[in-house]
């Protein structure tokens, strides 16, 4: 007869088992997010914002070579016995600040009409829409002497 009591208390045991299973799932699934909504998908194309491009190091050279050498709204640089006539500027130098009205410079081999060549660094003053209002030099390197005589 002890026998047949220890088999009645298994399915109690497994019972009570069993709800306590179910009610740590419930706990779970009462603490679960809510499944996501699935919302239909958007018939309207996003709009592109508009970005602001700020030129390249190359452009900005460029740029500052063109005004050295009078393209532009100044005329060409003056040094020694002659003006600017050709000007390379090298694009890892030069300073391009966010704002237009900041000066920018770059360092520029410039050759000049008496046929010297001088490393110089060429900064341009521009006004706040972008047109050049002045432009100078440093001394700068000599790398060749005038030609003419």
């Amino acid at each position: 007869m002890e026998f047949n009591k220890g088999i009645r208390k298994i399915p109690a045991v497994a019972a009570l088992g069993l709800a306590g299973f179910f009610g740590l799932a419930a706990c779970s699934a009462a603490s679960a997010p809510p499944p996501a909504t699935q919302q239909p998908p958007s018939t309207t194309t996003p709009q592109p914002q508009p970005t602001q491009t700020s030129p390249s190091p190359q452009e900005v050279a460029q740029a500052v070579a063109d005004i050295a050498v009078g393209n532009g709204e100044l005329t060409a640089l003056e040094g020694g016995d002659g003006q600017a006539s050709s000007a390379n500027c090298d694009p890892s130098t030069v300073s391009n600040p966010p704002d237009v009205s900041t000066p920018t410079s770059a360092s520029c081999d410039i050759t000049y009409s008496d046929g010297s060549v001088w490393q110089q660094t060429v900064t341009i003053t521009f006004d706040s829409q972008g047109n050049s209002l002045a432009d100078s030099t440093n001394v700068g390197t000599e790398l060749s002497q005038p030609t003419t005589t």
